[in-house]
C-alpha cells in the first residue's frame, strides 16, 4: 500500500511538470500559428514538440495506478 506522502509527493511532481509542459505547449502552438516563416523541417520538428507534449499531459493526467 502506498503511503499518504508518497501520494502527495507524486502529485507535486505532476503539478510541478505540469507548469513548465504548459508553457512548452503553448510557445509551440504559437510558433505554429506562423508556419508559413519556417522552413518544412523546422514545422516538422515543431508539430512533433506539440505531439510529444500532449502525450506527456495525458500521462500526467491520468489518475494514479491502482495499488
Amino acid at each position: 500500500m502506498a503511503s499518504p506522502q508518497g501520494g502527495d509527493a507524486l502529485n507535486t511532481l505532476r503539478h510541478d511538470l505540469s507548469n513548465p509542459l504548459a508553457a512548452i505547449l503553448a510557445e509551440t502552438q504559437l510558433l505554429l500559428l506562423n508556419a508559413e516563416r519556417f522552413d518544412e523541417e523546422t514545422v516538422a520538428g515543431l508539430k512533433q514538440i506539440e505531439s510529444l507534449a500532449r502525450k506527456m499531459r495525458q500521462i500526467l493526467q491520468a489518475p494514479p495506478p491502482a495499488a
